[in-house]
């Protein structure tokens, strides 16, 4: 029993030296926003005494941005109005706009599917960057479309790994030396 007295104690103890030190923590804090409150007053005093100093320089500046145009949001009136019918007060946001096609598409890569992976990979061992050499050369892609063959080449690592997880293929190995082959299991 002793034991478990002892460190309850000790638990009871360090629990109240960490409300001390909250408290204190607190009451300095107090102690700040009060200041701070107190320093908002004073200039608030001070700017009603430079209130009519402040009206004609507004007055003023009121003029000069009369013809200058506002920046900014327009409030949701305004915006409606310049809306057309359907989209003006259905109260639904407007959305994107359609998007242009994927640059992959205008730079002439097809769609490289799991079919597409799994028929460059064979029995041998191969490594990624084999059967990312085999893909540039099934697409025909020459050297010179180096954008095109680095896009292809991104596409290697995920399609791969989709296809281990899904055990269609088999690998070995791991980082540099990774080896990926169809086996006695593979879905082929």
């Amino acid at each position: 029993m002793t034991p478990n007295l002892a460190s309850a104690r000790k638990a009871i103890q360090a629990e109240l030296s960490h409300a001390r030190q909250g408290i204190e923590y607190y009451s300095q804090r107090v102690e700040a926003l009060e200041t701070a409150l107190s320093q908002l007053e004073s200039v608030d005093i001070d700017a009603e005494d430079a209130g009519e100093s402040k009206k004609r320089k507004a007055a003023t500046r009121s003029d000069k941005q009369a013809g200058a145009a506002k920046r900014g949001r327009k409030p949701r009136a305004q915006a409606d109005a310049g809306a057309t019918a359907t989209e003006a007060g259905t109260g639904k946001r407007r959305g994107r706009k359609a998007r242009a096609p994927d640059r992959e598409e205008e730079a002439g890569l097809p769609t490289t599917g799991a079919d597409f992976w799994l028929n460059l990979v064979t029995d041998e061992p191969q490594s990624a960057v084999d059967i990312a050499n085999a893909a540039v050369a099934t697409i025909g892609l020459k050297p010179d479309q180096k954008r095109q063959i680095q896009k292809l080449k991104q596409r290697v690592a995920p399609a791969l790994a989709s296809l281990v997880s899904a055990r269609k293929i088999q690998d070995t190995g791991a980082g540099r030396e990774r080896r990926f082959f169809k086996g006695e299991q593979g879905g082929a």
